[in-house]
């Protein structure tokens, strides 16, 4: 077992070191992308002290431990940058350093272990030291920081698929699916890395731990390097939802019948003049169109159809795609999506499954049968 642990630290050290390379200086790459990088290449450093503690490299596995031991006090705000930068496909800005207090304050904390590495080897190998209060409340800070920032970083996730599942109808929903996907994940490293610690001698959770923690970066960052924009929505900013003191005041004003009359319009207005067709249609662009407050068209569709912006212009681009199937067999299925207004292959196959439970390819072949 430690031969075979020994093999995968070394590979799991220069896979992080080539990606975190390819993450960080390929042009014309995101910021997330470069966030990913910055990661992984923490990742490589902390799998490399684990190799030199491995091969029994003691002294020096001491000097990086003190140098590299409070970087999963980053993590947190690494997913979460990531999370961010990806799906709205901004820059960095300066606020984004203060993410890092907990980070720097582990150091900051436990200075005297920066500058005396024997104490690190006394301590945490050899255990002839018992470690300082400042170390562990470092410790605290460290772990306490993942698990804020898993909320803090869910609580985004799920404020920005609502707003652009009611804004938007143009984005892949596996974008969030994969976003959720990694969150559990993340959840699953982190609980095993606490029960580790707890118990104080759960060498193999800690392993495994470190395995899981290989899987999700690298596997986020390869995925991200062949697509930067993995994970981008990108919605636009005059589509931004009302405040929910706004929302609440106008949440159920309308009359039944006023909500019919407008859903009446809505819907007269997208048949005759097609405007699903449009990839970018927004909850504003079709409120300007009709001349009908943003919130009170969200409050009729809502109220009446029970669905979503998204679902609702999406069910008229099926449809169209169905007709257009049934018309012709020998258009090109990715033409048909394009036409009808979705934005990328991914997010018209993605739609097109959950409406009728089938990819467009398994329904083209069953009208033929």
């Amino acid at each position: 077992m430690p031969t075979l642990l020994q093999y995968l630290l070394a590979i799991g050290t220069f896979q992080g070191v080539l990606l975190s390379a390819l993450l960080l200086f390929t042009r014309h790459i995101n910021y997330a992308s470069r966030v990913l990088g910055v990661w992984c290449g923490f990742l490589a450093t902390g799998l490399l002290i684990q190799l030199f503690q491995q091969e029994g490299d003691i002294q020096t596995y001491g000097i990086l431990l003190a140098v590299t031991g409070f970087m999963p006090a980053s993590f947190g705000a690494l997913l979460y940058l990531y999370c961010r930068h990806s799906v709205l496909d901004d820059s960095f800005k300066a606020r984004d350093l203060l993410h890092f207090i907990p980070f720097v304050s582990c150091y900051v904390l436990n200075i005297d272990l920066l500058l005396d590495p024997d104490r690190v080897v006394q301590t945490f190998l050899l255990g002839t030291q018992a470690p300082s209060v400042r170390y562990l409340l470092s410790e605290i800070i460290m772990f306490g920081q993942a698990y804020i920032y898993m909320v803090y970083t869910a609580v985004f996730i799920y404020q920005y698929q609502q707003r652009a599942q009611n804004n938007y109808a143009g984005f892949n929903p596996d974008t969030f699916y994969w976003l959720w996907i990694v969150q559990g994940f993340n959840l699953i490293i982190w609980s095993i890395k606490t029960t580790a610690t707890v118990q104080g001698d759960g060498t193999f959770l800690s392993v495994a731990g470190d395995i899981l923690i290989v899987f999700l970066i690298y596997g986020i960052g390869l995925a991200q390097w062949r697509n930067p924009q993995l994970f981008k929505v990108a919605i636009p900013l005059s589509s931004a939802p009302a405040s929910k003191t706004q929302e609440a005041k106008t949440a159920g004003a309308l009359e039944a019948d006023t909500r019919v009359a407008i859903m009446h319009t809505i819907n007269q207005y997208m048949q005759s003049q097609q405007a699903f067709l449009d990839s970018e249609l927004s909850l504003r662009r079709l409120s300007d169109a009709v001349d009908i407050s943003t919130h009170h068209l969200s409050e009729a569709l809502n109220q009446e159809e029970g669905q979503n912006f998204y679902n609702y212009v999406n069910r008229f681009r099926i449809e169209y795609v169905c007709q257009q199937l049934a018309q012709d067999q020998e258009l090109k299925l990715l033409d048909i999506g394009l036409q009808a207004g979705f934005s990328s292959k991914s997010t018209f196959n993605a739609v097109f499954k959950k409406h009728t439970g089938q990819t467009p390819t398994q329904y083209r072949a069953n009208r033929l049968r």
